[in-house]
């Protein structure tokens, strides 16, 4: 769809011109937005009612044309451009009357993109931006530069000589020791280009901004004042070790009471108490003595019972003995 309005007030790419009599502008830029349609702007315009106005492309095609509605000055209208390319305005006395004057313009299809970027070293020298793209409609040779400037407009370094479509454009700057808040700018021909910003309704740089930081605090910093990394470290035996202890009944293959919760090759933050190794101590005599108790118990036992029978074989051997005798007696 082709857009052709007249406009008042426009700032012009690369400056009005000063005239005081009938003519045309058309300056060098990017395509631009005006009512939600790509647009490029012509002007400015000074022109007398019923005269004509014609844009054509590079290859003489028309591409919008109006006849001046009222008296005209510095005003612009808007065009909708086929694709990148050059361009010609054209002022004539009226349709297919006269030629009053003309102007030609390289309109280019231009792209920055630029993000926040942080740093752990404390200086940053380097600034990268994502895309730099300037296409004109022909072989896009048209070579540019990405400048590089602060909030103040101090530049602070740029990217030379490059044609068509870049990525990660690198651009070596003076160090950049704060956070700070940088432009990326493409130039052509040592000058800012220039698009139609329907927002802001004038002419804007091609640009975008973003945040860079070189103080950023780097991971290590972070785990250093991290409350759980430094409960991890100091007192993973204690509150694991020392715990689990507990739960599994102690050290009860060795005969320690089952609710000992210290372990003697536990590491070093994680020993036992002496109320702990006394109480295991006494644990350990007491079984000791139970079982030597146990031991002469049965000793006694087995004696015992092994008295009674050797006791009655003595008995029985003396009364053989003495019947014997008796019976010897007798005989005699």
């Amino acid at each position: 769809m082709v857009l052709s309005v007249i406009a008042m007030s426009v700032a012009f790419a690369g400056g009005a011109a000063a005239a005081t009599e009938d003519s045309v502008t058309f300056n060098d830029q990017a395509i631009g937005v005006y009512n939600g349609s790509d647009t490029m702007v012509v002007g400015p315009i000074y022109a007398q009612e019923g005269q004509y106005l014609e844009v054509t492309d590079e290859s003489g095609e028309v591409v919008d044309e109006m006849v001046i509605p009222e008296d005209a000055t510095d005003a612009a209208i808007f065009v909708t451009p086929d694709e990148p390319g050059e361009y010609t305005a054209t002022l004539y006395s009226e349709e297919g009357g006269d030629e009053i004057d003309d102007d030609d313009a390289m309109i280019y299809d231009a792209t920055i993109e630029l993000s926040d970027q942080k740093s752990a070293k404390g200086t940053l020298e380097q600034v990268t931006v994502d895309t730099a793209s300037l296409l004109d409609g022909d072989d896009d040779d048209t070579e540019f530069d990405v400048v590089l400037t602060d909030s103040d407009g101090n530049e602070l370094g740029r990217a030379t000589e490059l044609t068509g479509t870049n990525e990660d454009v690198t651009i070596d700057t003076s160090k950049i020791t704060a956070q700070t808040e940088v432009t990326a700018t493409i130039f052509v021909d040592d000058e800012p280009l220039q698009t139609y910003d329907e927002d802001a309704g004038n002419f804007v740089s091609v640009s975008d901004s973003a945040t860079v930081d070189p103080d950023m605090k780097n991971k290590h910093d972070d785990k250093e004042d991290d409350t759980k990394h430094d409960k991890k470290k100091g007192d993973k035996d204690y509150t694991e070790k020392g715990e689990k202890d507990k739960s599994a009944g102690g050290d009860s293959a060795n005969g320690d009471d089952s609710t000992d919760s210290g372990v003697s090759n536990d590491a070093s933050t994680d020993q036992d108490t002496s109320a702990e190794t006394n109480q295991d101590q006494n644990v350990d005599q007491s079984n000791d003595q139970d079982a030597e108790n146990d031991q002469d118990q049965d000793a006694s036992q087995s004696n015992s019972g092994d008295s009674m029978p050797g006791f009655g074989v003595g008995v029985a051997l003396v009364a053989l003995l003495g019947a014997a005798m008796l019976a010897f007696r007798q005989q005699n």
